[in-house]
């Protein structure tokens, strides 16, 4: 398993590189969720040695947006599953998928990143934090990593006594400005 340190790390990286992302609407405006996600999987394949960083990659029964494995013997550290905000109910989709279709019982550090391109950001990041309570994997807020990352701890479907660690991080990327 990868250490928190690791773990803490990886997401700093991703809440930094979209922070700056959203300060560069040359690197957004016009993009896809892949798009998107590959200015992520750039930073991160080139910060770890002896691990490997793709997209769209095979794990369990589906194709996660991105994946960090140990490139010795290919065991999963990090996914990572990308959207864009289409409102509460597809944020709890975007959760149940990561869970039920992309993660086995050994992935236990995980992360949703969610595109906003709502005007009003603030409210999203308060149905965020609301709506994440409600979902039946939920078992406990550990709190904020920043203004627009926050940290929980769930529980795998298949096994309600396995912890996993999944972090949300919540991008503003305005789709009015051009690049």
């Amino acid at each position: 398993t990868m250490s928190k340190e690791m773990y803490d790390d990886i997401l700093k990286v991703i809440y930094d590189s979209g922070k700056n992302m959203e300060k560069k609407p040359a690197l957004y405006v016009g993009k896809d969720e892949e798009g998107l996600r590959d200015q992520f999987l750039f930073v991160l394949e080139t910060r770890y040695e002896g691990i490997t960083a793709t997209g769209e990659t095979f794990n369990r029964s589906g194709k996660t947006d991105i994946i960090l494995k140990y490139a010795n013997d290919g065991s999963n550290l990090f996914v990572a599953e990308c959207k864009f905000w289409h409102g509460q109910s597809e944020y709890l989709k975007a959760i149940s998928q990561l869970f039920e279709r992309y993660l086995t019982w050994r992935d236990s550090k995980v992360a949703l990143i969610m595109f906003v391109t709502n005007q009003d950001f603030s409210s999203v990041l308060q149905i965020i934090q609301n709506e994440t309570r409600s979902h039946p994997y939920f078992l406990q807020s550990v709190g904020k990593r920043g203004e627009t990352s926050f940290s929980f701890i769930m529980s795998l479907p298949q096994d309600k006594s396995k912890k996993v660690f999944l972090e949300i991080l919540a991008f503003h990327y305005d789709k009015n400005k051009e690049a």
